[in-house]
């Protein structure tokens, strides 16, 4: 595992891009919410679609700045304000979220996933990171990992270096120690890199590299990379 530093003892991985396809699983959870809010809040669905519910929450994110790393507080507070306004029960705004969730775990990792952390776990102690709602616990990839971390545990979303600072703190290693794997050159590679970490870029789609963002670490297109 040459592109593995000496001094690792520590991986962190992104979770969304990274280890599964994201956007498939958002948007078959929010197409089973919406079915689920047109049974029960007809009004409201008549009235809104699954974009135009983007929109609408990335606004109320722009205005509660404070939650913005939370994501299913806002869809529940942006549920509960929309209830309301169409005359439905703003109190099924919980129990949707609730239901959402439920999809939102139905994630399908890459083939290269389960082999290589199933691999690494034996040598490195292994964090998931992110700033999605995705439960580890609740997917085909619970009990692989030693620690996990989401945006709304530590307050902040990446590419804010809360995480990386919880990661450091929870498994008693210095940043040296900690290598970080994730798809976003800004949210992984730079935030990690700038707290001190090791950082790799899984770059499944061979992408170039942002010219805004100083190019650093190593880049692959598979966790196979890493396998002895």
């Amino acid at each position: 595992m040459n592109k593995i530093p000496a001094t690792i003892n520590v991986i962190s991985f992104d979770l969304d891009d990274t280890l599964w396809p994201c956007m498939q699983t958002i948007m078959h959870a929010e197409e089973q919410l919406m079915l689920w809010l047109a049974s029960r809040a007809r009004q409201l669905t008549e009235a809104h679609t699954i974009h135009s519910l983007r929109e609408h929450r990335r606004e109320l994110a722009r205005q509660e700045p404070a939650i913005a790393h939370d994501l299913n507080l806002l869809r529940e507070i942006q549920l509960r304000q929309l209830l309301q306004e169409f005359d439905h029960d703003p109190g099924m705004a919980a129990e949707a979220v609730v239901y959402f969730q439920q999809f939102r775990n139905l994630v399908h990792p890459y083939p290269d996933v389960l082999p290589a952390l199933t691999q690494l776990k034996e040598d490195y102690t292994l964090v998931s990171v992110t700033n999605g709602t995705t439960e580890i616990d609740k997917t085909p990839l619970r009990g692989i990992f030693h620690h996990s971390l989401n945006a709304k545990q530590v307050g902040h979303a990446k590419p804010h270096p809360a995480i990386f600072e919880h990661v450091v703190k929870m498994t008693g290693s210095n940043p040296e120690q900690i290598l970080h794997i994730g798809d976003d050159p800004l949210r992984d590679v730079e935030s990690a890199r700038n707290f001190g970490l090791h950082a790799l870029w899984l770059n499944r789609l061979a992408m170039p590299w942002p010219g805004d963002i100083r190019r650093a670490g190593i880049e692959i297109t598979s966790l196979t990379e890493l396998q002895g």
